[in-house]
Formats: C-alpha cells, structure tokens, sequence
C-alpha cells in the first residue's frame, strides 16, 4: 500500500485500534475491520474479568444493592436502546 493512501483507522467502523482511544465494543467484527481480532481478543478478556471479579463481590453482602442497582442501569441503558431502535 503506498504510504500517502495509509490511514491507521479501520475502514468499517473508523477506529484506530488503540486502546482507551477507541473501545473494542465499538468494533463490528466485519470480515473487512483492522482490528477485529485484537478487539475480540480484548472482549473475551474483558468477559472473563468480568466473570471472575463478579464472583468475588456478588458473594459479600456489602456489594448486593450497588451490584443491583449498577446492573439495572446498564441492562437499561443497552437493551432499552435496542428497543428504541428496533434491533433485536
């Protein structure tokens, strides 16, 4: 590719791979995306701590109500969206 057509950003989805720059739960995963393998790579790692950390607090009583509430929030704010929208 000649360096004058060189664009660092995905083509798909305009991120430029960096992470804390651009999040991997913006990536797509097209056939066509730069970065789709390390910002799955990122996902699964990020699921993983997710279920680990979980397993750690959900069991200490002290975390059960701000566990909840964060919880509520953020199913909401993702599953209502897609509601809003219409995709399923």
């Amino acid at each position: 590719m000649e360096e004058e057509n060189y664009s660092p950003y995905c083509p798909v989805c305009q991120s430029c791979g960096e992470d804390g720059c651009c999040p991997a739960t913006s990536c797509q995963q097209h056939p066509d995306g730069h970065y789709c393998k390390t910002y799955l790579a990122e996902l699964q790692f990020g699921y993983i701590m997710y279920h680990e950390i979980m397993r750690l607090v959900e069991e200490d009583p002290k975390y059960k109500d701000v566990i909840s509430k964060i919880w509520d929030e953020k199913w909401d704010l993702i599953f209502d969206k897609e509601e809003k929208t219409g995709n399923d």
